[in-house]
């Protein structure tokens, strides 16, 4: 599950044990990893929830009442729940400080995000975040208004220009990162690099999607780009080429994998909720005392699993019904039809009928002459 995995990436930063895992400097390149495949699969079955209904309401409906009823409850959890326990400010500080009201308000717009509580975590190794995981939410949305772009202006329909809007990000990326051109350090609020790379990324998504069946999936392609990712590892070309080795590894071993070794639906519902709470939970142990990355992992783990699923199955899956209500298009009205009661043998006409006789033939007086 790529969400467990992000969490086994945080756990290095929030206890500072760069070590944990005896990678080193190599704990970034995998967190980029997780976190490219992730948006690879989105762009794949976003993509796919337009083609099966291409109608501009409906499809912001759905796709906010996927995420923001998990979100405002995790926003509302930790501003008032967990903030107020871990603070080294007072009850009183706490909640009079503008900074606990504007988390909850900031996050739930996505744009601009607030990470940090006052006096929250102020005392751990990563005191900078309340949940870090949620800088991934804005680009998610924004992949979601590619998807619009490209569902509005039929390039679904002409999919080879779907490349085009895939090379616009890769592009300004490849130019930044090798000094070419100086973007700004953030756009639309949000780092530029990441933002450039996982954008290219979602892109392809969509391309995987429309192009469905002219990939040829295999194992040796998996194999292919694996040692692709190796032999660029750890340069800046590792940007560019993730575009494309990390959404086809992905869907291909999400199309191939035998299904006795995927995980079963009860336990993969659980993957938002873990990517919402992950980060807090491990916050939490690390304030507790736990200092190095495994000790957060082998705790950190279960319990998003069990906060994931409570969020599934107490606000996700509601939301997901309203979402069923408020967007499910309405059967065509049947025209009336006009029901005749049945009338039995034995039930009497309601009116009398005429009894019909036999008419006589009437003899004119007259005899015919001869």
């Amino acid at each position: 599950m790529i969400a467990c995995g992000v969490i086994g990436f945080h756990a290095m930063p929030i206890t500072g044990d760069y070590e944990g895992w005896g990678w080193g400097q190599h704990w970034y390149h995998y967190g980029t990893l997780t976190v490219a495949a992730f948006m690879a699969m989105s762009g794949f079955f976003v993509m796919k929830t337009w083609e099966r209904d291409p109608q501009l309401v409906r499809y912001w409906v759905r796709r906010l009442l996927r995420i923001m009823p998990g979100l405002f409850v995790v926003l509302a959890l930790s501003a008032f729940v967990l903030g107020p326990l871990v603070t080294t400010l007072s009850a009183g500080e706490y909640f009079t400080d503008p900074g606990a009201w504007t988390y909850l308000v900031n996050n739930a717009l996505l744009f601009p995000q607030q990470y940090d509580l006052p006096g929250v975590f102020a005392d751990t190794p990563y005191p900078v975040a309340v949940n870090g995981s949620l800088w991934c939410l804005p680009v998610e949305v924004l992949g979601y208004a590619l998807v619009t772009v490209v569902g509005l202006l039929g390039i679904n329909r002409r999919r080879y220009l779907v490349f085009g809007v895939a090379l616009l990000p890769a592009t300004l990326l490849v130019l930044n990162v090798n000094d070419v051109i100086d973007l700004p350090d953030t756009m639309l609020l949000l780092l530029t690099d990441p933002l450039l790379q996982y954008l290219a990324i979602y892109a392809m998504g969509i391309a995987a999607w429309l192009y469905r069946d002219k990939i040829p999936l295999s194992w040796w392609g998996v194999a292919a780009a694996v040692v692709i990712e190796i032999l660029v590892y750890p340069g800046p070309f590792a940007d560019i080429t993730r575009a494309v080795t990390v959404p086809y590894a992905v869907l291909t071993i999400g199309a191939k994998l035998p299904s006795w070794l995927c995980l079963p639906n009860w336990l993969t519902v659980a993957s938002f909720g873990v990517f919402l709470y992950g980060f807090p939970v491990e916050q939490t142990l690390a304030w507790l005392g736990a200092d190095n990355a495994w000790q957060v992992i082998g705790a950190g783990v279960p319990i998003s699993i069990v906060l994931g699923l409570a969020s599934w199955h107490l606000v996700e899956k509601h939301g997901l019904r309203l979402r069923t209500a408020l967007t499910d298009k309405p059967a065509p009205a049947e025209p009336p039809t006009e029901t005749i009661a049945a009338v039995r043998d034995t039930d009497a006409p309601t009116v009398e009928l005429p009894v019909l006789r036999p008419v006589e033939p009437q003899v004119s007086a007259r005899q015919p002459g001869p």
